[in-house]
């Protein structure tokens, strides 16, 4: 176990790679998310039903 804490290798690589890409989707999802709401709150506003 220490060994692959000290010095990860080839085997660890698509796994890092993995977490990475579901970080950026994460990442991506929430801000569109956000965008997405903001949105919304000012089509609210537009139509006066944000009561």
């Amino acid at each position: 176990m220490e060994q692959v804490l000290v010095a990860p290798g080839w085997e660890e690589i698509p796994l890092l790679l993995f977490l990475l890409a579901l970080l950026l989707v994460f990442f991506l999802i929430i801000r569109q998310n956000g965008r997405d709401y903001h949105e919304i709150e000012a089509w609210l506003a537009e139509e006066g039903l944000d009561q």
